[in-house]
């Protein structure tokens, strides 16, 4: 049930960002994404303190992307340009890509630091091979977004964050289980 409330939790601004999009856009669908980011900005704060009220804490993860959303979702309603919000996850999954290879080429793990509440006690081996394989991961997820905003509409390209991004991270998190229960601890008294 935890996990449920922390996905909710960290993905319900991208759904609000989404939403709202849709509902401030003219009949093309354009329009939207500068008074969406303004309740995006919001949504973020309003999920950092359920958060903080409900986990108890706020994550890593959550405090980075709040950051670079309030400052590149400020410089888009600064300048009144959506570049700013649309090459913000690319920015993030560079910056997450950098540090999950970096500690795995350095043999640090930092991925640990970030999901170890959510798995049963696994070896280092498995969160060096997680580290690698997310690494991995978020350079595909930048350059797809990378692709998608330069090609596709505003609109499209938010229902591309609910439609691609969302099920991609949910079947990718997925496939990494075999490693999670290949290198899995067992606790003393299990085998009993």
């Amino acid at each position: 049930m935890k996990q449920i409330i922390k996905m909710l939790i960290e993905l319900g601004p991208i759904i609000v960002f989404f939403y709202a999009n849709g509902e401030y856009a003219d009949e093309n669908g354009a329009g939207g994404i500068i008074p969406a980011t303004k309740i995006f900005i919001v949504a973020m704060a309003v999920s950092m303190i359920c958060s903080k009220i409900i986990l108890k804490k706020i994550t890593m993860m959550l405090w980075i992307s709040a950051g670079l959303v309030s400052v590149f979702g400020g410089l888009t309603i600064y300048f009144d340009s959506e570049i700013f919000i649309k090459i913000k996850p690319i920015i993030l999954y560079t910056f997450f890509a950098i540090t999950l290879l970096g500690g795995y080429a350095v043999g640090k793990p930092f991925i640990k630091n970030l999901m170890e509440a959510g798995f049963p006690p696994i070896e280092d081996i498995a969160w060096m091979k997680m580290s690698r394989n997310w690494g991995f991961y978020f350079i595909v997820c930048a350059i797809l977004n990378e692709v998608l905003w330069r090609n596709l509409s505003n609109a499209d390209w938010i229902s591309a964050k609910i439609w691609i991004f969302m099920p991609m991270s949910f079947v990718f998190a997925i496939a990494q289980m075999p490693i999670v229960l290949k290198y899995q601890i067992e606790e003393e008294g299990e085998e009993d």
